[in-house]
């Protein structure tokens, strides 16, 4: 039965909820690339946030079956805890590789990536929090956004960068070249999950502001 006695405000704290894992995957994943001894520490808390970022998906499309008036079209707001969870998803998945390659330490480049996805965790809460109030909030959500491109711009460097020195010769070890080759296209993965997230959030201020 649908329901139509209110807008459904609470959506938007769905979508907060699922930010904050990014966030908190982001900052796992760069403690881990800072040391990576600390992976079987933190293997668990990353598999733990990706299950509730997924739980809360379901719970999202499961609820948007059963209304009919919702804050922002349901297709706008599916799109985006989609690409939330994605994001989560690659996160998880980078630090899933490093521990199945038996990694023991991480290039710099790793770590400056890690860094820049945990300032992208960041501007994806405050543009959550934003969010529930686009009429208001329109200039800073399309800032924030943008803020989002920029990171990724950077992180993209930071990885072509770091995929032209391993295979420059430098890097003698081959095992060392294929693992840190597909943890760090996992890494800026995440990343690319995160600038669509963002284009869609630019889509959304433009369409309801």
């Amino acid at each position: 039965m649908f329901s139509i006695s209110n807008k459904h405000e609470e959506f938007f704290d769905y979508l907060v909820a699922n930010a904050q894992n990014f966030h908190r995957g982001a900052v796992i994943a760069n403690e881990v690339m800072q040391d990576v001894s600390t992976i079987s520490l933190h293997l668990k808390e990353i598999v733990k946030l990706e299950h509730e970022s997924s739980k809360t998906n379901q719970d999202i499309i499961f609820k948007l079956s059963r209304v009919f008036i919702t804050p922002i079209d349901r297709e706008d707001f599916y799109k985006l805890t989609c690409q939330l969870e994605n994001s989560i998803d690659s996160l998880q998945g980078a630090l899933m590789r490093t521990s199945m390659y038996h990694v023991t330490s991480a290039p710099e480049a790793a770590v400056a990536m890690t860094e820049q996805l945990v300032l992208m965790g960041e501007e994806m809460n405050n543009i959550f929090e934003l969010l529930k109030d686009i009429d208001r909030n329109q200039a800073n959500l399309m800032r924030h956004a943008e803020r989002l491109n920029r990171l990724e711009s950077e992180i993209d460097h930071l990885y072509r960068q770091e995929i032209s020195r391993l295979f420059s010769g430098e890097e003698k070890d081959l095992l060392n070249v294929i693992r840190w080759k597909d943890i760090l296209g996992t890494l800026e993965e995440a990343s690319d999950n995160v600038e669509t997230l963002a284009n869609t959030v630019k889509e959304v201020t433009m369409k309801y502001a």
